[in-house]
């Protein structure tokens, strides 16, 4: 049995698709799920103990999977954290370990954007 094999991409509402990953022992997936994008990838990466770690990598010609010719350079231009009873604004990196913190988002741009 190829590990994943259950899963599909599902529409998951206006102009949006996407995978759920289950975490149930019973139906494996991968260890690593990986979303690319132009500009870099995103990696959703369960641990031993069933938590995730979700990666944001950028095409950097200093990083590992640049292919000189190939792929465009990005960068990590802007972040957000959003936490309950808190403005974006007033939020910082200091932040993450708020117990309100709810989502987090990560801007990247291809040089020349």
């Amino acid at each position: 049995m190829i590990t994943g094999k259950h899963l599909k991409i599902v529409n998951m509402g206006d102009n949006v698709m996407g995978v759920k990953l289950e975490g149930d022992k019973r139906r494996p997936e991968p260890i690593h799920f990986r979303v690319c994008f132009p500009g870099g990838d995103v990696d959703v990466v369960r641990t031993t103990d069933g938590q995730y770690w979700v990666h944001i990598r950028v095409d950097h010609e200093q990083g590992g999977m640049f292919i000189k010719g190939e792929t465009q350079e990005a960068r990590i231009v802007d972040a957000r954290l959003d936490i309950f009873g808190k403005h974006a604004k007033d939020v910082n990196v200091g932040d993450f370990k708020d117990p309100n913190l709810y989502h987090m988002a990560v801007r990247v741009a291809k040089d020349g954007w």
